[in-house]
């Protein structure tokens, strides 16, 4: 069954985000994250899980026929997500690497995605109370210390690329890209923030050439894109699209700024 995103849904994925947030914060408060190491050695915390239980729990209420797939439950066979034409896609706590070392650049990311495309997203950064939305074809907002602006294809690119890359994930591929690239200025930034980075304005260029999921990504990119900016394939500068393969693994891919044509 296919939904299209309602716009009615908004306000209730912000307060979702934001309660997902502060469930979060209560675990990044106390001295013990309840840290342990998944089967693929990645790492994940109560914070994680907890986040996770909230989302499904309000998603289910607000949406009861449309399917979620989220980060900790990924056991969702390919044979029945292959047919979903609309779902939900979240990582409950993207950047979780950096939630561990306490240094605030974590987001709680939801996306809806229809016809494989992620059409709407919230991402929300607790501890920078930050929280980026956007909405195909309606645009982006930022809210920030209680204050709503939008984003805009405003500003202007600078003579010298700001490019954007991973604090905990750095690649081969990226340095490679960068040499390429010649003179430029370069930001480390955790999670989904890189992406909203370029929606703000603040960078140009994100070239993610090392591994991503899905749910990585899908959030952060409806916001960059309604935005005005691009998140294009490395290898063939088509849209970055989602439940196509059995897989959730993202091929290589470069984010423009709205500005950076």
């Amino acid at each position: 069954m296919s939904h299209i995103f309602k716009q009615e849904w908004l306000e209730p994925l912000l307060d979702i985000a934001t309660e997902a947030g502060d469930a979060i914060m209560a675990i990044y408060e106390k001295e013990d994250l309840g840290l342990e190491v998944k089967a693929d050695d990645s790492p994940v915390t109560a914070a994680d899980l907890t986040s996770h239980r909230v989302i499904i729990e309000k998603l289910a209420q607000l949406t009861p026929n449309i399917p979620v797939l989220s980060e900790e439950s990924t056991d969702i066979d390919w044979q029945q997500r292959r047919h979903w034409q609309s779902y939900w896609l979240i990582d409950p706590l993207d950047g979780t690497k950096e939630f561990i070392k306490r240094n605030g650049e974590f987001t709680v990311n939801i996306a809806f995605i229809h016809h494989n495309r992620a059409v709407a997203g919230v991402v929300y950064a607790p501890v920078l109370d930050k929280c980026f939305f956007g909405v195909h074809d309606l645009g982006a907002w930022l809210i920030q210390g209680g204050n709503k602006r939008k984003l805009t294809k405003a500003h202007k690119p600078k003579a010298i690329p700001r490019i954007v890359g991973s604090r905990s994930h750095a690649s081969p591929g990226l340095e490679a890209y960068l040499q390429e690239i010649g003179e430029h200025e370069m930001k480390s930034v955790g999670s989904s923030l890189k992406f909203c980075l370029l929606a703000e304005g603040e960078a140009d260029i994100y070239p993610r050439l090392g591994l991503t999921s899905e749910w990585d990504t899908a959030a952060a990119q409806a916001v960059l894109e309604s935005a005005g900016g691009r998140v294009l394939q490395y290898d063939t500068n088509l849209p970055l699209n989602y439940n196509q393969k059995s897989d959730i693994l993202n091929p290589y891919f470069i984010a423009y700024a709205p500005h950076w044509d």
